[in-house]
């Protein structure tokens, strides 16, 4: 499954837009500002269900309280602001491209200012989760709503049907059923639930690239919710999974892309939120939240969905199927394997085609 593709210096575009990409669920703008930096504006796309919120105040507080404790050495919770202009929500960020992109480039740079974000991102989601969800009300998280709806046979886009009609072939009765009281659970509040950015992923992880070690930025605010942490990072833990794992499967563009070292960018995020090192068994401590590889198994399943409701069939999604089903079978345990590259014998190096940054 591939990105859109997005439209640099197009002819016609508006001064200053340097790209402009997306889907029927959201369409990005990314603009210039010169010495300002850049703009991000997410605009509703016409199979949006309801109009873009950003937090009450009181969140919007908790966020900027962790942003300042987390400091120079994590991502910025970059927090949206309304579009007077046009509809829409607007982040002011410094660079152009996320690690979506970055991250698949063949280029060392590129490479290595991926991996410092996820290790930014991954201090920021653990100081994030010492925050307690307090608002009376809750928004149920965006990604397990938009699953369960799925699940159910709410939905009657084409791509949704089909691809529910073949993922409950291919998973079969009780792999389904799996799924089914995963969601459910998921969709639940725990006991003590924590402040959730509720959607974190590479393709709203920008790094910094106008400023020299600057911080990178991660878009924050319209999905932010209240739950279990395991489900913040389960949702960049799955990405990662996914993208590596359609590398070596050679799905979509996979073949055409050069080598990826997803290990590495996976130990970056795991090791900066346990605030441990991984070791070379692939321990990434005990911090990881329980239930994170069910979350990034789930990540897996909203992915297919999304993919199917906002772009359409794909042949591809045919084998992403298969893949849920046997992430499902194993408990999702293989979310949670990231040997050393020691450890990667017999594996050739992952080839990902490009990636399409998830609504």
């Amino acid at each position: 499954m591939t990105e859109p593709t997005a439209r640099a210096g197009a002819a016609g575009a508006a001064p200053g837009v340097v790209r402009e990409y997306g889907t029927r669920y959201l369409r990005i703008t990314v603009r210039h500002h010169g010495d300002a930096g850049f703009t991000w504006l997410r605009a509703p796309g016409p199979a949006h269900p309801r109009p873009q919120s950003l937090p009450p105040p009181t969140v919007g507080a908790a966020l900027r309280r962790v942003d300042a404790a987390v400091g120079p050495t994590g991502a910025q919770l970059a927090l949206g602001e309304r579009e007077s202009a046009a509809p829409g929500v607007v982040y002011r960020v410094p660079g152009a491209v996320s690690v979506a992109r970055l991250l698949t480039s063949g280029n060392a740079a590129a490479f290595q200012l991926s991996v410092n974000a996820l290790a930014g991102v991954g201090r920021t989601l653990r100081r994030l989760h010492q925050e307690p969800w307090e608002p009376p009300q809750r928004r149920p998280h965006p990604g397990v709503r938009r699953l369960r709806a799925w699940i159910s046979g709410e939905e009657n886009a084409p791509g949704a049907t089909r691809v529910h009609q073949v993922a409950r072939a291919r998973l079969g009765p009780s792999l389904w059923t799996r799924l089914t009281e995963w969601t459910e659970a998921a969709h639940q509040l725990p006991s003590r639930p924590a402040l959730l950015h509720g959607a974190p992923s590479i393709g709203w992880l920008v790094p910094d690239l106008v400023t020299d070690g600057g911080r990178p930025a991660l878009l924050t605010g319209e999905e932010v919710t209240g739950g279990d942490p395991a489900l913040d990072l389960g949702w960049l833990l799955g990405e990662l999974y996914e993208l590596r794992c359609a590398a070596a499967r050679g799905l979509g563009a996979a073949g055409h892309g050069p080598p990826v070292d997803h290990h590495a960018a996976a130990h970056a995020l795991l090791g900066a939120y346990t605030g441990t090192r991984t070791d070379r068994s692939g321990d990434a401590g005990t911090a990881v939240p329980p239930g994170t590889a069910r979350a990034a198994t789930l990540r897996l399943a909203v992915h297919i969905r999304d993919f199917a409701t906002f772009v359409g069939w794909h042949d591809d999604l045919r084998p992403y199927c298969d893949l849920l089903a046997e992430t499902l079978a194993a408990d999702g345990t293989p979310t949670l394997r990231w040997p050393t590259p020691a450890q990667c014998t017999g594996e050739n190096p992952p080839n990902p085609g490009p990636h399409r940054p998830t609504p």
